[in-house]
């Protein structure tokens, strides 16, 4: 990351762009039964899309995808970031179409370099301001679209920290927490001991949480290990000293000790096209046994990473963050 994405100006001189309407469908990403990219699922799948007759619902929040030095917090009409949006569904949200409708809002994230900032509070006031976005777009989720269905909360990167706030405030200790299928609050420091709320331990546990946060042999895992932000009772914090959930996703294993890639069913590639490439089996090992989801580099084709000059997130550099899904 660089100070390109950084906002010369603090959170408070610059107007945010609008708050989204979510009454319109045009703040919406994923809105069923309307057409978009979580509707799509690889041609070899054992579990092509059926949200017509899916009995739960779905509410994904997207990650990052917001870098330009405009703003503290992207607008949800800017056309790169509906761009980057698509793409983000098509390849994680589209994960849950066959078992439930997706829903997925558009809400002013907070710019990429939100997390490192060090100079001001404006970074924390760009956090707020999404989780604000979000929150409101979960309450017009369950008043207007879920109808008391039973739902998934889902989320990766930012989108997974908007999440866990979401389940602590505004889901656990509430009746909502009856309908809560599973909380998959993927590739972020999710707290193993959130009140009222445990990790998941099996395939079929219900009304728990998923998270982990995947590297190769001798990635760098201090950025999600210590300085990412989240919530934790009541405020944010720097992620130091928390234990975080970690489940194995080859065997939904809390804590799991390491799967051998031949029982590994399929992964998703990345692929230029607008389709989603087939699945490829035994592509990579998992092994949750430690702090992190620790996976095999893959060897072949569809894994890349951003090149040596990307310090965070990048495959390039044994973070495969962006392949968490």
């Amino acid at each position: 990351l660089s100070a390109a994405h950084r906002p010369a100006h603090t959170f408070d001189a610059v107007v945010p762009p609008p708050s989204p309407d979510y009454a319109s469908a045009d703040s919406w990403a994923a809105h069923w039964p309307g057409e978009d990219a979580a509707d799509l699922s690889p041609p070899n799948t054992l579990y092509p899309e059926a949200q017509a007759t899916a009995a739960v619902d779905v509410f994904f929040i997207h990650p990052t995808c917001y870098g330009k030095p405009e703003f503290w917090n992207g607008p949800i009409d800017d056309p790169d970031v509906q761009n980057s949006v698509a793409g983000i569904l098509m390849y994680l949200a589209s994960v849950f179409n066959a078992a439930g409708r997706v829903y997925a809002p558009r809400y002013r994230q907070f710019n990429v370099s939100a997390l490192l900032e060090r100079e001001s509070i404006s970074g924390l006031q760009a956090i707020e301001l999404a989780y604000r976005d979000v929150e409101q777009a979960f309450a017009h989720f369950v008043q207007h679209f879920n109808q008391g269905r039973p739902f998934i909360l889902a989320g990766h990167s930012q989108g997974s920290i908007h999440g866990s706030r979401l389940l602590q405030e505004q889901i656990v200790g509430t009746p909502l927490q009856q309908k809560l299928v599973a909380a998959y609050l993927i590739g972020m420091t999710i707290p193993a001991d959130l009140p009222g709320i445990h990790p998941s331990r099996s395939t079929t546990d219900l009304g728990t949480i998923v998270n982990w946060t995947s590297y190769a042999p001798g990635g760098d895992p201090t950025f999600m290990r210590e300085d990412v932000v989240i919530w934790v009772a009541g405020s944010y914090r720097k992620a130091r000293g928390i234990a975080s959930i970690q489940i194995n996703p080859l065997s939904w294993e809390f804590h799991g000790a390491k799967v051998p890639a031949a029982d590994n069913p399929g992964s998703l590639p990345a692929d230029p096209s607008s389709e989603l490439p087939p699945l490829i089996p035994g592509v990579t090992s998992a092994d949750a046994s430690g702090a992190v989801l620790v996976v095999d580099t893959p060897s072949v084709a569809g894994f890349p990473g951003d090149g040596p000059d990307m310090p965070l997130l990048n495959a390039d550099r044994g973070d495969f963050h962006n392949y968490d899904y």
